[in-house]
This record gives structure tokens, sequence and C-alpha cells, in this order.
């Protein structure tokens, strides 16, 4: 992959020597999402700077250099992704007799553009990208992000300026702009471990909603076109067979597999990267690299599957264990590599899987997406059950239940868990029921997966500013658009918790060692397979991704299909009480947190006291605030 940034000045009073030196200092600053080289282009007439970091994958030659212009010289390009179709439509462009210079993507792209535009290019596309379009003709800037939201872009924008960077500490490097917190977002944050597209930690930076075309021209006028969007799927559900879901699968798989560089896989031993690696496997000649993370802690750790299933599929296995004693310098990386506060905990054990990855190969292919799409999350068993045996019954057996729930205390409900079937209780099972108990009153459908993705019920108990960003999870016409409560559930899971969670993990997680991530389940085909698939295809009596075990049967033993769900989590707890002890406390008893002015300390205070006793469970909030702090300290405490 590689890092684009860049910008336009409407005022037109930077030198040719300004715009380069700030193209650098952006470029320069993204350096690990592109090592290979850089480049720049300016124009002072119009006061348009572009710069490029690249990543090799393709055409590793000097012609695959960006920016790149269009043959017939009207458009300039810089790029940040793969094109998995591009192969075709270069086909289709030869025809017109277009001369490629190379063989990379980025020109198809941009000849593509110049033969179709912006809108038409945008949707041919098959793959994870963005790129920034700065028309020479019509003076106009467009940004294109891919349509899940696989890679990032954030747009700055005054009255002087319009700036793009793949990261925020591109735009950083600006010294004309300005960039003060939005505490809604910081809300938002606190609500859900990551800020929600379009918004960002600051007030004039967005993010460039997934499957949008951002279009800015010389009267200032700004316009976001939606090439793709989820209602596309509001049909009838079609009927498959296992070859042809098979197909469909492997075929994204195999076109993911086209790479100049060293490739391999991320195998964490469940279902989605399982089926992943097992046909990029069957589709090489030699033994691929596969890679996974293991845990100390057995509740945690995957790893003794991972290894079976390498054995048998026939990769070349690398493993490494998650050491604690390694926590330090991961818990330095984290500021740096999320430049935006970001607190899903999974993060840190990514940050491992992408170093170690990266030793052998330059691209990895992940099983990211399977959950969305095909029913895997414990949360849509819950809802259904949820439904059938509670939603539907009396009001005032709901608040009878909801007093029975929080009359005892939370750790007899997480023994209690530890005996029933995986499907009911599992880990932190009390926390699950207090979460639960919040909902009983609540006669909103929508209001059950509101909770159940939120870290709490009252955000003004946490920060000053309880008033928060609204996001598609709060939008009640999703209930008419998809009746059906799990249905629902994926879709909004789809467009908000698997680009901006997910997504955003991995990618700064492995851009952070130059490192770049692949998401065959998020192949336009498999995509579109997906959301046309009748449910039963997915989950039925409390299990989901039935197409994808049954696919996995062609190479695996039912043992090692038929198992708990058991996530990618560290003992996120634990290492609160036994590791982060001291820092934590350096934050949360720091003279200047009352200066921050954003949380409402003593809450937090009783919070960690509560935690450290052991009465509750509060890992979640308690690394929410922890990762702000070192976010803080890091970007903000000099601003």
């Amino acid at each position: 992959m590689c890092g684009i940034s860049g910008f336009i000045n409407f005022s037109k009073t930077f030198s040719k020597e300004e715009l380069s030196l700030y193209a650098s200092v952006m470029s320069d600053s993204m350096f690990h999402r592109g090592p290979n080289s850089y480049g720049i282009w300016v124009d002072e007439k119009e006061g348009v700077s572009f710069s490029h970091r690249r990543l090799s994958i393709l055409d590793l030659s000097n012609n695959g250099h960006q920016p790149m212009e269009s043959s017939c010289g009207r458009y300039l390009i810089v790029y940040n992704g793969e094109i998995y179709n591009f192969r075709e439509l270069r086909e289709r462009i030869e025809k017109s007799k277009v001369k490629f210079k190379s063989s990379t993507d980025t020109e198809v792209i941009i000849e593509l553009v110049s033969k179709f535009g912006v809108l038409k290019t945008s949707k041919l596309l098959n793959g994870i990208f963005c790129f920034a379009i700065w028309d020479k003709k019509k003076t106009k800037l467009f940004i294109v992000r891919d349509r899940v939201g696989v890679k990032p872009v954030y747009i700055y924008k005054d009255p002087q300026t319009v700036a793009f960077a793949s990261e925020i500490k591109a735009l950083k490097k600006l010294p004309f702009i300005k960039l003060k917190i939005d505490y809604q977002s910081v809300s938002s944050y606190v609500r859900l471990n990551y800020i929600p597209s379009p918004y960002s930690i600051y007030k004039n930076v967005t993010k460039l909603s997934p499957g949008t075309i951002f279009e800015v021209g010389p009267n200032k006028k700004i316009k976001d076109t939606k090439y793709w969007q989820i209602s596309n799927f509001e049909t009838d559900k079609v009927h498959t067979s296992n070859k042809n879901s098979f197909n469909i699968i492997e075929e994204a798989v195999k076109s993911q597999m086209v790479s100049d560089v060293p490739l391999g896989v991320f195998l964490s031993g469940g279902i989605d990267s399982s089926l992943i690696a097992s046909m990029a496997q069957k589709n090489s000649v030699k033994p691929i690299n596969s890679f996974t993370i293991g845990f100390e802690d057995n509740q945690f750790n995957e790893a003794k599957y991972a290894k079976k299933i390498a054995k048998i599929i026939g990769t070349n296995h690398n493993e490494v264990y998650f050491r604690y004693d390694n926590l330090e310098k991961l818990l330095n990386v984290l500021p740096s590599a999320y430049d935006e506060p970001f607190a899903d905990s999974s993060q840190l054990p990514t940050l491992l899987l992408s170093q170690i990855t990266k030793k052998k190969v330059t691209v990895a292919l992940s099983g990211d997406g399977g959950d969305e799409l095909f029913a895997g999350y414990y949360r849509y068993f819950l809802a259904e059950r949820y439904q059938k045996y509670i939603f539907k019954q009396p009001l005032l057996l709901k608040i009878i239940l909801k007093k029975i729930i929080n009359f005892f205390p939370k750790n007899m409900w997480d023994s209690l868990g530890s005996f029933l079937p995986n499907t009911y209780g599992g880990n932190q099972f009390g926390d699950k029921l207090l979460k639960l108990s919040n909902l009983l009153a609540n006669p909103q459908e929508t209001s059950f997966q509101r909770r159940i993705i939120s870290n709490c019920n009252q955000l003004s108990l946490l920060v000053k500013d309880g008033s928060e960003k609204k996001v598609g999870y709060f939008d009640d016409e999703f209930e008419k658009l998809f009746p059906d409560i799990t249905e629902r559930m994926q879709v909004l899971d789809f467009l908000i918790y698997l680009p901006d969670d997910i997504l955003t993990k991995v990618d700064r997680a492995s851009m952070n060692h130059s490192l770049e991530v692949r998401v065959p389940f998020l192949d336009n085909n498999v995509i579109d397979h997906a959301f046309g698939l009748d449910k039963k295809y997915k989950m039925k009596n409390s299990e989901g991704k039935l197409i994808l075990k049954k696919l996995l049967k062609n190479f695996l033993p039912s043992s090692l299909i038929n198992r708990p769900k058991m996530g990618f989590g560290i003992p996120l707890g634990k290492l609160m009480k036994n590791n982060f002890s001291e820092k934590i406390e350096h934050y949360i008893y720091s003279k200047n947190i009352e200066k921050q002015n954003i949380y409402e300390i003593d809450y937090i205070r009783r919070l960690w006291e509560e935690h450290k006793s052991g009465r509750r469970n509060w890992q979640f909030l308690l690394w929410n605030f922890f990762v702000f702090q070192m976010w803080f300290e890091h970007w903000e405490k000099n601003s």
C-alpha cells in the first residue's frame, strides 16, 4: 500500500518552493506507508500540491512512480490500494489504442478516468483503494474511497484550503491550518472505542465515507457523490449452492494473490482465516507463509489450532507468542500508529502480528469481513434470543428480570456463565447480563444493538460534553429498511464497525510496518453474493457462518471447524491491574487532568478503584480512557 497527501490553497499565495516543501513534509510523515520511493507534484498557478509514498507491490520499476499523469496529460493521480480486476480493465482500455508505460494498476485507473470520467471509473473498480485525481483542464480535485472503506483518507476544509491525507499526522505538517478537538467526537469515541465516519477527532477534518467521491472545483463548491451504497441490496434473496459460494470466494482469493513481492496469510485458527488460508494454499505452487499470534492464557489462545490447520493444508507456519514483557514497546507505538484516539485492545496483538509478518512477506491475506457478511458475531445470536424470549414479554416481567440481574453480584454471574454452553454464557457473562438489564424496559428493537456496541449507558457520567455524533446505529430508518433484527445488525456493522474499527485497526497496524493487508471477503463479488444470500445460509439455532463452515469441510476435519469462536482478544482486565496500573494512575491522578477538562475524572477514579478491587471489571472504559490520554499527551499536550 501507499500514503497519499496534498492540498489546494485557494488564495494561491504559495511559491513553487513552498508548495514543494509542504508536499515533502507531508510525504515524509508517512514514510512507513511507502518506504520504497516518494514523489511530489505542484502547480504554483493553481496553488495545488500532491505527494505520494510508495510501497512497491506491482511493477517494482520506476515506471510505477507517482504522482502519475494520464497519457493525454490532463489528469494526475496519487493512489493507495490494489485493484484486483485491473488486468481486465486494462484490456478494455488497450482496445482504445492507449499505450501503457507500466504494468501497474495505477496507470489503469488514470487511463480509465481519462476515458470514462471519475464516476464510471469508480463503479468499475474491484479492490481496496483511495485515490486523488487532479483535473488540470477543469481545475477540479476528486478524491475517491473504496466501497467498504478499507483504505483511509482524511479531508480538511476551511475557506482557503482543502487538504487530504491517508493519515492525520500528514495534515498536522501544514502550519497554515488549525486543528481543534471536536468534543462530540470524543463522546462518540468513549461510547464506541473509535470515531465513526465521516467524523474525526478534529472539527474541520472528516473521513471520506466509503463508496464516496469527494469533489471540489475552482469556485470552492464541494460535492459528495455516493457511487455505491448498501440500499442496493434491498432485493429478493437468492438461493445458492456450496459450489457457487466456493467458486466466488476462491476467485476472490486467487485475484488477490497477484503480487510481485512475497505474499503470506494471517491464520488465527478461526473459520474466516482458515478458509482464506486453505484456498490460498490450494492455489499456490509452493507452501505459502502463514502467521499467527499465540497467548499464554488459554482462554484467548487459538495458536494450537492454527498450527494444526497449517500442518493439514501445508503452509509454512510462523507463530509468535504475545509476551507481556513486550507491552511497553507496543504501548509506546500506539499514539503514533493510531493518530486519532482508537481503543480496540486487539490493536496490540495486531501490531505484533504485523511486525512478525513483515519479516518474511510484504503482502498478507486476512479473513476480515467474514463476521459481518456471514453472521459470525455472538451478538447476532443474542439478538435473536432477546427478540424471541424477552422483547415480546410483558413490561412487568422485564422489570422483575432487570432487578434480579442487578441484585446478584457480577462475579456470581461470571461463574454461572462458565458452566453454560458458549452460545449462552462465555467470557464476561456478568457484563453481558448487566448490558442486557439496561435494555429490558426499552420498547425499541434498535436499542438492543445500540447498547451492545456501547461502552456505557450515560455519557454524561464520563465526559463533560455528553452530546455525540449521530451515526447509523442511532438511525431508526434502518429498522424500516431491514426489518429482521439480525440482518439489520449485520448491515450496520458492515457500514460502521467494520470500516471504523476492524479495518482501521488492521490498516494502521500493518502500514506501521509497511505491510499490505488484503481482504478477500471484501471483494465486490463476495459482498454482492453475501448480501444476496438468504439468512438460512448464514445462521440458524445460534450458529453462524453456516455456508463458510460447509466450504471449509473441503479442507479440514469437523473437529477443527465446529468449536467456539474465540476472537483476537487479550486478558485486558488483568493487564490493566498488573501491567498498566502505574501508567493509568499517572494519568488519573495527574494535576493536568483537571486542566484538560474533558473527562469527569472523579467518576473515572471511582471506576479504577472498583476495577482494582475486583468488584467490577471496567476494562473497556478504562482502556478507552488510557488510550485517549496517551494520544493526547503525544499529539495535543503542547498545542
